[in-house]
């Protein structure tokens, strides 16, 4: 497994060797919760194709391999799939690059992605009361990080907001830093979404997201790719 490997060379005093076992430490707590291999999984991931999502994705896959829920391939013991339910709100406006990288990476790790209709006909809160009725999810992983705008008020294991269906959201990399998304996925050399290498460094729609300014060389007039942005509060500055 290589996240287990890449982390596991790095030196003890590392401060991101400190945050990946951290991580790991609460993805593990969550499938002990939550999978059931074998049985009807009560753990689902909230996977965008966004590269803290893609973060989190690479944790449960190593946390899951490191409790033998899995092969090092990417399926399970007794079948072709994670122990966890993968779901995805696709729209209209996505990027093609996002959906592309979203179905690529079901197929490589063999995740049971349940994608929800592109016409936005169902909309994000009626979704997720599905997946707590109908599907039995009692817990979501999300890459939620402490700088997002919805991330106030959150640990890293907490209810869902009253209002919204029951379920614990679970927040491994609620601590990272931008700069640390990056190192990890550098070091782990996994694939992520080829919009990052563009210029971008916070996906939305198509219609709200524009390459960041901040990554433009004004010598050749192309963009650095995202792990370059020196500046991380200036990570959402193509955001409209």
């Amino acid at each position: 497994m290589e996240v287990l490997e890449a982390t596991r060379g790095l030196d003890p005093k590392d401060p991101l060797r400190a945050k990946i076992d951290l991580a790991l430490s609460r993805t593990r707590r969550a499938l002990a919760l939550y999978a059931r291999p074998g049985e009807e999984c009560e753990l689902a991931l909230s996977f965008n194709g966004g590269k803290d999502s893609t973060v989190v994705l690479h944790l449960l896959r190593a946390a899951a391999a490191d409790m033998d829920y899995c092969s090092t391939s990417g399926g399970t013991e007794k079948g072709s799939k994670m122990p966890f339910l993968t779901f995805f709100f696709p729209h209209p406006d996505d990027f093609k690059e996002i959906t592309a990288f979203v179905e690529d990476c079901g197929r490589e790790y063999k995740l049971d992605v349940h994608a929800f209709p592109s016409d936005g006909s169902v909309g994000f809160k009626q979704g997720l009361q599905h997946l707590v009725q109908d599907r039995g999810v009692r817990a979501m992983v999300i890459g939620t990080r402490a700088g997002d705008p919805n991330a106030k008020g959150q640990d890293p294991f907490c209810p869902s907001s009253e209002g919204w269906p029951a379920f614990m959201r679970v927040n491994p990399i609620l601590d990272w830093t931008y700069a640390e998304v990056w190192s990890f996925l550098r070091l782990v050399k996994c694939k992520y979404c080829s919009l990052y290498d563009e210029g971008y460094t916070s996906l939305g729609s198509t219609k709200d997201t524009k390459k960041n300014e901040a990554l433009l060389d004004g010598k050749t007039g192309t963009y650095r790719p995202a792990h370059a942005l020196l500046d991380q509060e200036a990570e959402r500055a193509g955001r409209a």
